[in-house]
């Protein structure tokens, strides 16, 4: 209980992590997505209830542990966390109800523990590492994306390897997308630069650019290669939405619509992630669901319609 108890002390009080208790009723876990600002939300409506119950447990011990890193900066608390966890895994420890949902859903969905140590390990890394090249980007991305679009497949009944290939370039292209949107964000409030020292390198972009309030030439030209990169991988990942079953279908739509439509809005904004408006409003986050349900079309992930 040290970890949920560290959160507790420590978390905004308006947060439900802030009232350990409440994390022994699941239907506060959801209420946790609500503190964040999230473009691409798991387990929404659109997944049946079952379904919906196991991932908002995911949420809540991925959510959780990343605030233990990112917002408090708690090493020892996060490392307490992990052993609260992996003692809830062997059996050995029963006391905090959010890892008891957990392990639930572990043994019902029959899901690998390394999925879960992988989140975890990328959690800590973010405590240590600032600075990035591609190899390291893509590893990083490897444990602290990939491993939540697998949990959701397994969730929803899909083990195949090829299966998890197409969710793997969709969850790294979702992440590096939010770092894209956040770029001046890291660096001015945690000192992290996700994209490679080789790319700013051959784009002639400084870090002092990059603190600036606007994006000027050298950095746009950065982010608007990074998107096309970044489409690119939804477009590799797409044949996913076509194979998997049932409402997931529906899910994956609405997500891949609403990164579409993130990646015309840094296009329409020149690239400019400093100043420019690059978030999805709420409305518009709505109308991305929306065009999902409707429509089984290829979004526009790549260059302009």
């Amino acid at each position: 209980m040290v970890a949920v108890a560290a959160a507790a002390r420590a978390l905004a009080p308006s947060s439900p992590a802030s009232d350990p208790a409440q994390l022994a009723d699941p239907r506060r876990y959801l209420a946790m997505a609500g503190q964040h600002y999230e473009n691409f939300p798991v387990g929404s409506w659109l997944l049946p209830r079952v379904a919906r119950v196991h991932l908002h447990r995911i949420y809540a011990f991925a959510r959780t542990a990343d605030d233990l890193a990112d917002e408090l900066r708690d090493a020892a608390a996060l490392a307490a966390f992990r052993a609260d966890f992996l003692a809830h895994l062997d059996g050995s420890s029963r006391d905090v109800p959010l890892f008891v949902d957990l392990v639930a859903t572990i043994r019902d969905c029959q899901l690998e523990p390394s999925l879960f140590t992988d989140l975890l390990d990328a959690f800590e890394q973010d405590l240590t590492v600032q600075r990035y090249d591609l190899p390291e980007l893509l590893d990083y991305c490897r444990r602290s994306a990939d491993p939540v679009g697998r949990l959701v497949l397994r969730v929803s009944g899909h083990r195949d390897a090829q299966l998890d290939r197409y969710s793997d370039q969709i969850c790294t292209g979702l992440q590096l997308l939010n770092h894209l949107q956040d770029l001046g964000e890291d660096l001015h409030e945690r000192d992290r630069i996700y994209f490679p020292r080789e790319d700013l390198v051959r784009f002639l972009v400084t870090e002092d650019q990059l603190r600036q309030p606007h994006a000027d030439a050298a950095v746009r030209a950065f982010v608007l290669h990074w998107a096309e990169r970044i489409g690119a991988m939804f477009q590799a990942g797409w044949p996913l939405v076509q194979i998997v079953r049932g409402r997931l279908r529906w899910e994956l739509r609405a997500i891949l619509r609403g990164a579409a439509a993130v990646l015309a809005r840094i296009r329409a904004e020149g690239g400019d992630v400093l100043g420019g408006r690059v978030h999805l409003s709420k409305g518009e986050r709505v109308r991305t669901v929306l065009a999902g349900l409707c429509s089984a079309r290829l979004p526009h992930f790549v260059g302009q319609p």
